[in-house]
């Protein structure tokens, strides 16, 4: 997918993963991550359109923090799988709000693309 084509800011955010898919556990590293995407390194490969549990876990916190999504996948590489996000408990798109917004190079444009478009 190109960049043009991505209306959400994209941070590289380094972070454990745990993608449940139809009870098969697939465990990755998070490279980089968008209030509507991630990209996965792993080594396995999962079906375009496959929709899937994703588990993001930050042990190095305090508590250590944890939040789930519900993701499908939207394409494969030698180096991992890219999904689009589906859906997320509020207390989990929190969490992925603000770790995007404290990333990026502008916050308040992370912010901005909560609102919608007129």
């Amino acid at each position: 997918m190109s960049d043009e084509r991505r209306q959400f800011t994209r941070v590289h955010f380094h972070v454990y993963a745990e993608i449940n898919c139809q009870g098969e556990i697939i465990n990755g590293r998070v490279v980089d991550l968008s209030l509507k995407g991630l990209f996965v390194y792993t080594d396995k490969k999962l079906e375009v359109g496959e929709v899937v549990e994703v588990k993001l876990r930050m042990p190095l916190t305090n508590p250590p923090l944890e939040f789930h999504l519900r993701a499908e996948v939207m394409r494969n590489t030698e180096t991992g799988i890219g999904f689009r996000i589906a859906e997320s408990d509020v207390q989990s798109f929190t969490h992925l709000r603000n770790i995007v917004a404290m990333q990026a190079e502008d916050p308040d444009q992370v912010l901005e693309e909560l609102l919608p478009k007129q």
